[in-house]
């Protein structure tokens, strides 16, 4: 349905991260300048990304084996579903862990029964999750009976005389050695963790039962949807061990189930790109009764900082040489990785990427937050204005935000703006507002100034993909094949 443009117009000029389509009786804003804002269209079933079922197969694969296969560690989510360790199963190996589709009768869980779920795959549960076996310490005590001492036969009285007399004449024997003084004992479980929560700055919370410790406070994400928190893998004792992880939390499973498709999908394609890597997403991150109630959470690879964060702490002071080539390959490996499988960002900024290592090295950069990537000729779920291309701020304006087809000429704008603030320093629309932003740019003679970066082949790249047309943009194998990557030596990357 289209909205009046007056109402999306002082809509747009809201300051707060989350910047949502509204109706005109709803409409509130400001002029104030932000440096980054995320607007939410209503979502329709039809334009979900496909997420692919592995469950036909492994049901076809089920009726051929001669075995069930077994969830051991088991337990039945508040949604249904199923999870736990797997074994015997025909698509996962052995010792994975697993989340089913929703069980017919959720109830009927115990261990040794056979389940099915709705979608027809059946299960045989082992040991329920918290269950452990424990060999009793009496056993191992009394397994065996001790061995009697033997008692020494009685000697006569005349043969303990004569042995004290030849004793006295023996030469005296040398003195036995000195015992060492015993090793102090280890602290206590209770002092380790006391000093683990000051060392690690732990929070005293943590998600999926224990298994992830949260440390330090939270972030807000760049859409304001979700908490983002560094944490520790917890060892068997409870203590944190390892590096540490991102654990993002939220309230909104669909979307965050869709991100973590997401991150499967455009990571196992042709190209992988250059995403931080996804360690597991838990629909349920902690008990019902906790401060985890309700809460779902995607755990992934940590960065140091995001990149707008890194740029800013340089001052305005853009990025040269080897770092700027590698950010600009690591930005475009990443588009590559999401055309390649039928997808379209729609948030590439410098807020979604992180760096990773800047210990003299040259400058690692990942991209994370795949929230809001859509398949091609899909329609967007929100959108940054310092990212959306000239088409889509017609098409916003006009209020038909929620319709707009997506096509991968959107992500090239994005990388030519994201190129343009870590070459120069500072974003292309910086200091203005939402509002400012999107009218500059749905102007028909719009025409983007990139004579700010310095690099001669860089500005040609740059100024490519900030065309206003979408028709004279590169494509994203264009984009790597472009004189700035093939005579600057970019290294080992394909394309």
């Amino acid at each position: 349905m289209k909205l009046p443009s007056a109402a999306l117009l002082v809509a747009l000029a809201g300051a707060t991260t989350t910047h949502a389509f509204v109706t005109p009786s709803a409409a509130v804003g400001s002029s104030a300048s932000t440096r980054s804002v995320t607007s939410s269209f209503p979502t329709t079933k039809a334009n979900e990304p496909s997420i692919p079922s592995k469950s036909n197969g492994r049901n076809v694969v089920t009726i051929m084996m001669a075995q069930i296969p077994t969830i051991d560690n088991w337990r039945v989510l508040r949604s249904g579903r199923l999870t736990g360790v797997v074994s015997n199963h025909p698509t996962y190996g052995d010792g994975e862990t697993i989340t089913t589709s929703a069980l017919a009768d959720p109830k009927a869980g115990s261990d040794g029964v056979i389940v099915v779920t709705l979608s027809g795959s059946k299960y045989k549960l082992g040991a329920k999750y918290g269950a452990t076996a424990v060999k009793s310490a009496s056993q191992m005590r009394n397994g065996k009976a001790k061995p009697q001492e033997k008692k020494e036969a009685k000697k006569p009285a005349v043969a303990v005389a004569a042995k004290n007399i030849a004793a006295k004449k023996a030469t005296a024997a040398p003195p036995a050695p000195s015992k060492p003084a015993p090793a102090p004992s280890p602290p206590s479980l209770e002092k380790r963790l006391r000093e683990a929560r000051k060392k690690y700055n732990l929070s005293g919370q943590s998600v999926g039962f224990g298994k992830y410790l949260l440390a330090g406070r939270p972030k807000r994400s760049t859409s304001g949807k979700s908490q983002i928190w560094t944490a520790y893998r917890a060892d068997e004792e409870g203590l944190p061990t390892g590096d540490p992880v991102t654990v993002k939390l939220s309230a909104n499973i669909d979307a965050i189930e869709r991100e973590s498709a997401n991150y499967n999908l455009v990571t196992s394609g042709l190209f992988a790109g250059r995403f931080v890597n996804k360690i597991e997403f838990l629909p349920e991150a902690g008990d019902m009764k906790g401060r985890m109630a309700n809460l779902c959470a995607l755990i992934i690879e940590n960065g140091d900082l995001d990149l707008k964060a890194y740029m800013m702490s340089r001052k305005q002071k853009g990025l040269t040489g080897r770092d700027m080539r590698d950010a600009a390959a690591a930005a475009a490996q990443c588009v590559q990785a999401m055309h390649s499988s039928n997808m379209v960002w729609t948030d590439l900024k410098t807020e979604n990427f992180v760096v990773q290592q800047q210990n003299g090295a040259s400058l690692s950069v990942k991209g994370i937050d795949l929230e809001s990537a859509r398949k091609m000729k899909g329609n967007p779920v929100d959108y940054s204005p310092e990212a959306c291309p000239p088409e889509f701020a017609n098409a916003f304006i006009a209020g038909d935000g929620p319709s707009f087809v997506l096509e991968p000429s959107y992500d090239m704008w994005s990388l030519g703006m994201m190129l343009y603030e870590l070459s120069v320093g500072k974003p292309y629309f910086d200091g203005k507002s939402p509002i400012q932003i999107t009218k500059t740019l749905r102007y028909e003679g719009f025409e983007a100034d990139v004579s700010a970066v310095k690099d001669d082949k860089l500005r040609d790249l740059i100024g490519q993909c900030l065309k206003f047309n979408p028709k004279e943009r590169p494509s994203i194998t264009a984009f790597l094949l472009h004189p700035y990557f093939l005579t600057t030596g970019i290294g080992p990357f394909s394309f």
